[in-house]
Parts: C-alpha cells; structure tokens; sequence
C-alpha cells in the first residue's frame, strides 16, 4: 500500500484537507496530533482506508473504504495506559446505491461498542427502525493493540479482528 497523508479526510469532496508532508505527519504522530494517512493500493486510485491518530486527545481509527468512496467499517480506538483499545466497530451497507462518499446513506449500520471490562453492546439500524442488544463476560483481549510506530499499521488496519 502507498501512504499519503494529511491533517484530516474529507469524504464530500472524497479530497484529503490540508495535505501533509511524510515529515509534518511523523512530526504530528511523535506529539500526538492530529493527523490521518490515507492508503490507496498504487498512490493512484481511490483510497481504500484511513488512519486518523489523535493521541493526545487518545483517540485513532481506522475507515476502511468501499470501490465508491464510502465508509464501510470503521474502528475506534481509545487510548488507555499507553495502548489502544478497540471501543466500536461499525459497519455500513449501502444496498445496490452508487452514490460516491459522504452523499450515500447507508441502508443498513451495525455498530459495536465494547467496554474493557467484557460488555459488548450491538446495535443495527435498518429499514427504518432499530435494534439492540448487550453481552456481558466478553473476552475482550483482541481488542487491544500496542500504539503503531509511525507508518507501520499493518496490525491496527487488521480488517478480521475476529
């Protein structure tokens, strides 16, 4: 994968927002601040998943992208004691529209919110209604990953974190 990076992801515009340097992003990453790297499989088509770091705030994810731009699965981490933790996972379906980026509604949002301590709380919206439900006694060790190094994001971007 090729990396690009900037400050943050516009999906309207399907444009990065204030373009950065590999330099200005290491630099952001080491203090903490905001940025977001965007990979496309050639440096020149569509990118199919960000990573937007904000460790100062202890905060990261990871969007992966559909053929049309849009957000298909998105994890978010928290940081919690100098490692991150996968609180939500979301997923979208956007039926048979091809609508591009940040226009389509998706029909159908699963979502996922997980707690340290083993609780995980599902919730599907579709055809207009919505649908919840909660586990406790989870096993919830795969949800931590160590902070990645710069550039190196092979185990947070996992898609199977199964």
């Amino acid at each position: 994968m090729i990396w690009t990076y900037c400050e943050q992801w516009n999906n309207l515009a399907e444009s990065p927002m204030c373009p950065l340097t590999p330099e200005q992003a290491r630099g952001r990453h080491e203090s903490g601040q905001l940025y977001t790297a965007v990979a496309s499989l050639d440096g020149k088509s569509s990118p199919v998943l960000r990573v937007e770091m904000r460790l100062e705030t202890g905060y990261a994810s990871v969007v992966f992208m559909d053929e049309c731009g849009r957000d298909s699965l998105d994890y978010t981490f928290g940081l919690v004691d100098g490692a991150l933790f996968l609180e939500a996972a979301t997923s979208y379906d956007y039926g048979d529209s091809r609508e591009r980026g940040g226009y389509a509604d998706a029909e159908r949002v699963e979502s996922y919110e997980f707690t340290r301590d083993g609780v995980i709380r599902r919730t599907v919206e579709a055809d207009g209604g919505e649908f919840r439900e909660s586990r406790r006694g989870v096993d919830v060790v795969g949800n931590w990953e160590a902070v990645p190094q710069f550039g190196l994001y092979d185990s947070l971007t996992r898609r199977d974190r199964g």
